[in-house]
């Protein structure tokens, strides 16, 4: 029933169009159909703010008193494309050095539809995830368990693998047997990584309730300088020998000297390398064992398996606790997957991002890394250079920045009750 008159609050393009003082009036004003207040006509769309409008318009002025002038608020001016414009800016910082570099969201989400065809799914695959001890990499590790459900893991210093064919295939035990077919199925992730802060500078990351600055990867960095004070040659042990109170430390030391020797570094030459030269190559000593110690415990004859490496990369504030948001970034360098025996390289620039809206979405689920929905929806989410960036918080939940904010407030406020 259509009604030719009524009394209710003014369309939304009335409010947006007239000035402050005039919305308090149009609120109560009787509206008739025909044009609206902004001026749109019934059943069309207001070219200003792009809603359908109920097309009203008054029956009389509601007074005829002349409202005072609202007063005047400064305001500063900010275009609406900052945060881009901002995230972009980060993302240089990180592509500068790791061109391949996608938001972690991102990442995941496109490498989950790209194994998704070759039938790896989150129920009938186990995740072996080989990652730094550091605390900071369980960022990535949390994604990863989003997927596949909890991973076997095989970290060590640096992402150097020192579990052996042994500690691999106690984690294929482990995984889902297909009830039709057999077959199980693994997939494989190994990543060292490294720090870029917000503001570009490589080794830099911090660390929430620590003062000052802190680094990423450790065991990388101090690798880096004791092969430029010690040369490589005294690196170069014969595999096998380790210092018995340092194992995992002096396998990846002496790991990344016979690499770098045998890629044609020298004593003299290393002087020269820099970390991010140095996480590649670390990269590329993971990866090379891994894909070794999978020719020694995987069965293809009963198996299919996938594997992912790269660099994670930590993109935080300077200050943990400043506004700024801390990014994750993951590096892929080798992505494939293996079925019946047979690989395919898969490249994961050929599948399409999600958007900042769907990657909001699936972060606001119950096992999301924000302790609710609604703070995840709130948390930065934007483009930035090719891929979506979305704010990240550790999944352990004293470093959460609202939290610690929240006790820094109330610690505050009873030390002034207590003066």
């Amino acid at each position: 029933m259509a009604a030719t008159t009524m009394t209710a609050r003014a369309p939304v393009c009335a409010q947006l169009h007239s000035a402050p003082a005039q919305r308090a009036s149009l609120i109560s004003t009787p509206l008739r159909a025909g044009r609206s207040a902004c001026g749109c006509f019934g059943g069309a769309v207001c070219s200003r703010h792009g809603a359908r409008q109920l097309a009203l318009r008054p029956l009389a002025a509601a007074s005829t008193e002349v409202a005072a002038p609202a007063p005047k608020v400064e305001s500063i001016s900010v275009k609406d494309d900052a945060e881009i414009r901002y995230l972009t800016e980060r993302a240089g910082h990180v592509t500068k050095h790791f061109p391949s570099a996608l938001g972690v969201d991102d990442f995941m989400q496109r490498l989950e539809v790209a194994l998704w065809g070759y039938g790896f799914q989150n129920d009938n695959s186990i995740a072996c995830v080989n990652l730094c001890r550091d605390e900071v990499t369980h960022t990535l590790k949390h994604k990863i368990d989003q997927v596949f459900g909890s991973s076997f893991s095989t970290h060590g210093l640096g992402g150097v693998l020192t579990c052996g064919v042994t500690g691999v295939g106690a984690g294929l035990s482990h995984s889902p047997v297909c009830e039709t077919s057999g077959k199980e199925r693994y997939v494989f992730f190994s990543f060292p990584h490294i720090g870029i802060d917000s503001k570009g500078v490589v080794g830099n990351i911090s660390r929430p309730g620590r003062a000052g600055m802190s680094c990423a990867c450790g065991a990388v960095i101090k690798t880096l300088g004791d092969l430029k004070s010690e040369g490589l040659t005294c690196n170069c042990k014969q595999p096998g020998v380790h210092e018995p109170l340092d194992i995992e430390f002096s396998i990846l030391k002496q790991r990344l000297a016979r690499r770098l020797v045998a890629e044609g570094q020298t004593d003299d030459s290393v002087g020269k390398l820099d970390l991010v030269e140095l996480t590649k190559v670390t990269e590329r000593v993971i990866s090379d064992d891994l894909n070794f110690l999978i020719s020694k415990a995987v069965d293809i004859s009963k198996a299919d398996y996938a594997v992912v490496t790269g660099v994670q990369i930590h993109n935080w504030a300077e200050e943990f606790d400043s506004d700024e948001p801390n990014l994750e970034w993951v590096a892929p360098v080798n992505v494939y997957a293996v079925v019946d025996g047979k690989r395919v390289d898969i490249d994961l620039t050929q599948f399409p991002g999600l958007t900042p809206r769907q990657i909001r979405l699936l972060a606001s689920a119950p096992d999301a890394h924000l302790p609710t929905p609604v703070q995840a929806m709130e948390a930065v989410c934007n483009t930035g250079g090719n891929s979506t960036l979305r704010e990240i918080d550790p999944p352990y939940m004293y470093s959460s920045k609202e939290a610690r904010l929240k006790n820094k407030g109330r610690l505050q406020t009873f030390a002034e009750l207590t003066k």
